[in-house]
């Protein structure tokens, strides 16, 4: 069963005259009758009955035509879908995304919208790592991670994020980070955050710091909550809101206790949703310089 006769036939149900019916097709009368004959034979009945004076659906024609309307109809839209996801205008884009870039990543998102309302985005919080596994892994199509990239991949560098520490009130005489190698750390999970951990123990040995008392904990906000009630200090990504009662904050001013976030993605060819989030993150940071 070929499109054509099914939506010759739908044209012809409708008009119910092959000189009118085969206008709007832009065939011919004879090629019009040659389609509707293809696709009655197809369907194993004649779907018109016509005559000198009039052409009319038979029984068979006038139970099939709405299904074939609603047929052309349904092709029509994937047509237009198909069409509006290759311009992207249409589709789902994946974001993964970590603490760092929590600001940047809603204003990102507004202003892709404004000109794809169409587009369903769908939002991962994740660590650096687990965001380059999901993209490696074709889970995610963009994401807002630690650099540097993978090896090939292009990237977008978007945010400057450093090491913040948090400290109870009850530090009061602790001024430099190597005083507080004897109390404990509250500090997110290894697995959790690998690259941030790895990074920040780093840092910390350079400081002269050896921790030997650290508690885990799920996520960075429960780690400013257990400093706020004096169980230990933490560090928490520069991004993070400390707007509790009971702590400190103590800037880490030195480079090695900085790094870059970037956009990123695996350096197979972009698709048009890709391409488009991505130039609408950098006039974002060029709004941003200006």
């Amino acid at each position: 069963m070929e499109l054509r006769d099914l939506r010759a036939f739908a044209v012809l149900g409708e008009l119910l005259h092959f000189g009118r019916a085969a206008e709007r097709l832009h065939v011919t009368q004879s090629a019009l009758s040659k389609q509707i004959q293809r696709l009655e034979y197809d369907v194993g009945g004649a779907l018109f009955m016509r005559s000198a004076r009039e052409t009319r659906l038979t029984e068979l024609g006038a139970a099939l035509r709405p299904d074939a309307v609603q047929a052309l109809a349904q092709i029509d839209q994937l047509k237009r879908k198909a069409q509006a996801v290759l311009a992207g205008e249409a589709g789902t884009l994946r974001i993964g995304f970590g603490i760092g870039a929590k600001t940047l990543v809603p204003a990102a998102i507004s202003q892709f919208r404004k000109h794809r309302p169409d587009v369903h985005i769908e939002l991962f919080d994740l660590s650096s790592h687990h965001i380059v596994r999901a993209l490696t892994e074709g889970k995610l199509d963009v994401g807002f991670c630690r650099l540097p990239a993978p090896a090939g991949w292009p990237h977008l560098p978007v945010v400057q994020a450093r090491f913040v520490a948090v400290l109870p009130d009850s530090y009061r005489d602790i001024a430099h980070l190597r005083q507080l190698s004897a109390q404990r750390l509250v500090l997110i999970e290894h697995t959790l955050a690998p690259a941030f951990h790895a990074h920040l123990m780093t840092f910390l040995a350079g400081q002269g710091v050896r921790i030997s008392d650290i508690q885990p904990v799920r996520d960075f906000v429960s780690g400013v909550t257990l400093a706020a009630a004096g169980v230990g200090w933490t560090v928490v990504p520069s991004s993070t809101v400390v707007d509790v009662l009971g702590v400190r904050v103590l800037q880490l001013e030195d480079p090695a206790a900085s790094w870059a976030i970037g956009l990123m993605r695996p350096a197979s060819v972009a698709g048009p949703l890709v391409a488009a989030f991505w130039d609408v993150v950098q006039k974002t940071l060029l709004r941003e310089v200006d």
